[in-house]
């Protein structure tokens, strides 16, 4: 980090190292999807279809709500995944507005795939930190997402 940044206190340092800690993630992201041939918005959206119990399904809107990005760039993904064989789309037997996705097998080998190496790059990161330095950044960020989560709903809906 910059010195001048190491400094610095108050709300705006804050978001500036925020900033940074964003940017640092989304390399490292780019770098775990390299070998998946899946950039990590994709596995994003694999990946909630995935902690769904089986037939692991949802509705485009309620995969939307989960992953905080617009129903057009989730058609765009999902149009992009459904190509490659990874999802599938139907529409509700019993609202055919309302288009359901299902993660295919195919879609499920990539997420285990995209999981180890995701995980192999957090290691790395996460073995220079301690157990206890861990455990308050997690508590701090658990934190600052539940004011980033409300400000979003209150803003949003």
């Amino acid at each position: 980090m910059p010195a001048y940044l190491a400094h610095e206190v108050g709300p705006a340092a804050l978001f500036t190292r925020l900033q940074r800690v964003g940017i640092h993630l989304e390399v490292l992201q780019r770098e775990a999807m390299v070998d998946v041939e899946v950039t990590f918005g994709d596995f994003v959206i694999l990946a909630t279809l995935h902690r769904e119990p089986p037939p692991h399904e949802l509705p485009v809107s309620q995969i939307a709500s989960y992953i905080l990005r617009p129903m057009g760039s989730i058609s765009q993904a999902l149009d992009r995944i459904e190509h490659e064989g990874l999802v599938a789309r139907t529409h509700d037997a019993t609202d055919r507005r309302r288009v359901i996705v299902t993660l295919t097998e195919q879609g499920a080998m990539v997420v285990d795939r995209a999981q180890q190496s995701y995980e192999r790059v957090r290691l790395r990161v996460f073995d220079r930190l301690t157990n206890g330095e861990l455990s308050a950044i997690d508590g701090a960020v658990t934190t600052l997402l539940g004011a980033f989560d409300a400000d979003y709903e209150e803003n949003n809906t």
